[in-house]
Formats: C-alpha cells, structure tokens, sequence
C-alpha cells in the first residue's frame, strides 16, 4: 500500500490521504478528523458534509480521475509519448503532475 498526502498549495496540513493498492490498483480516500468540509477538496467536501471521512474505491477513482488527463483526450498517443509512457496508465499520470488540476490548488504528496 503506497499512501500520498492530499495538501494545498497554501497550506501544510494534510487535508486527505489517498491510499493506492499496487496488487489491485485501486485507491480510497481517508479525511483525518481535523480536516472541514470547507478545506477540503470538492469531492471530499460532499463526503464531509455527510458526517462521511472514507470514499470507496469507487469515489476515490474519480477524484483521480478529476486529476488527470482522460483515455479519450484527443492526440492521447502524443502525450503518453511525450511523458514517456508506452500505454496509459492512471497512477503514473497522477504522479507525473503529482495530481495537480488546474481547476484548484490541491496536490499529493508521498508520505
């Protein structure tokens, strides 16, 4: 099991734990006790509201997904190309841009 802190640019505090199971290759989502509804990421903070601090494998794969390119992107050969990859691959892209989005300030970080 490989774990990656979810942080903010602005801010140290681990705001989510995202834990990766290399066998099965599917991820889930801890939110520490500490974390609100308002400084997590959006996803999160639905679960938050709900009084809920674990996603499944499920919603923790979107999140991931949230993060980074899409298999059906368009010229999806030239990019996995330029980053030197052979075949697409959901965690090496989520690493390569260490699951930053332009829509927000959230990124993983290895713990």
């Amino acid at each position: 099991m490989i774990r990656y802190a979810i942080k903010r640019n602005d801010k140290n505090k681990v705001l989510g734990i995202l834990n990766y199971d290399e066998q099965t290759k599917k991820y889930t989502i801890d939110i520490p006790e500490d974390v609100t509804y308002m400084e997590a990421p959006f996803l999160m903070s639905l679960f938050l509201k709900k009084g809920i601090r674990s996603l499944d494998s499920d919603w923790s794969m979107r999140w991931v997904q949230s993060r980074i390119i899409p298999s059906s992107r368009q010229n999806i050969g030239e990019i996995l190309r330029v980053n030197g990859m052979r075949s697409y691959d959901e965690h090496t892209l989520l690493l390569k841009n260490e699951g930053r989005s332009c829509q927000d300030e959230f990124y993983i970080e290895r713990m």
